[in-house]
């Protein structure tokens, strides 16, 4: 069971909670892939893939409402996680609570990484919020059903997994990576569909994010602000209509004109669904 450890003064406050009035979520959607190519589904290009996103409320004196469920995709890109290492979404290893333990155990399965920054605040005062600055590792995860944790499928998934001790961090500069007001060392278990993206074959990151990661107490909140995430140009050779072929855990098979489309929706725990997209160069 995932658990948060808070400060119990912060417990107290949050539980006293009040009606109000929520704004709406706005959100900014980037990224880009390295080599730029278009790529083809018989000769697919490997590329690293830079994603980034922000949250913020229509009111900017408001911390924003909890975002729960993500689906994330770009035209044309592709993955190929059973061709690379692979590692357990249980508590054996990207859900160890020592984050040590966990990285140890999926060293040889990590793809990506960067850095979760978010405010936590009682939901009954908006403008007051103390910050959280996440460490991210994003673990490639090995098919199976992982009980509390969820079920990875044959398409596969990353774990998102997120680290950070306490106390919380004066500001959400970088140099506070892995400082939050609240203890966390968990991972989410995100899972990979294909979809069409501008009628290009295309494959879409999908996840949930736990309620307890999102309220660590009772009426308390917590909205993700800021996310860069990088994710390698890995390479491996595969069968590709019979011919051993170069992939990547990214690849890119295809593009419409000289833009490539990165697509986000992000659904808030008020029902607000939001599809973003940002055209960049192919």
């Amino acid at each position: 069971m995932r658990k948060l450890l808070i400060p119990a003064a912060v417990a107290v406050v949050a539980l006293v909670v009040a009606g109000i009035a929520f704004a709406a979520n706005v959100y900014t959607v980037d990224g880009n892939t390295k080599p730029h190519g278009k790529g083809s589904a018989a000769k697919p290009l490997p590329v690293s893939l830079e994603f980034d996103y922000t949250v913020a409320d229509s009111n900017s004196a408001n911390r924003g409402i909890p975002v729960n469920k993500y689906f994330i995709g770009a035209e044309g890109l592709i993955t190929t996680p059973k061709a690379f290492p692979s590692c357990s979404g249980g508590e054996t290893a990207a859900n160890n609570p020592d984050p040590a333990a966990a990285a140890k155990a999926c060293k040889k399965a990590r793809v990506g990484g960067g850095i979760i920054k978010a405010l936590i605040g009682a939901r009954n005062q908006q403008t007051t919020s103390l910050n959280c600055v996440l460490d991210l590792n994003l673990y490639n995860l090995k098919p199976g059903n992982y009980g509390q944790f969820g079920k990875v499928g044959k398409s596969g998934g990353l774990a998102i997994r997120l680290d950070a001790d306490t106390p919380a961090p004066p500001s959400l500069d970088n140099k506070y990576k892995g400082q939050c007001l609240a203890a966390q060392h968990a991972a989410i278990l995100a899972t990979y569909h294909r979809v069409k993206i501008k009628g290009v074959p295309s494959d879409e990151l999908r996840f949930t994010v736990p309620p307890e990661l999102l309220h660590p107490a009772a009426g308390l909140d917590v909205t993700v602000r800021d996310v860069k995430s990088t994710i390698a140009k890995r390479v491996a050779k595969v069968k590709v209509h019979g011919k051993k072929t170069k992939v990547g855990f990214y690849s890119a098979v295809g593009c419409k004109g000289g833009k490539r489309s990165i697509q986000v929706t992000f659904v808030s725990e008020t029902g607000q669904k939001s599809p973003v997209t940002k055209d960049k160069k192919c």
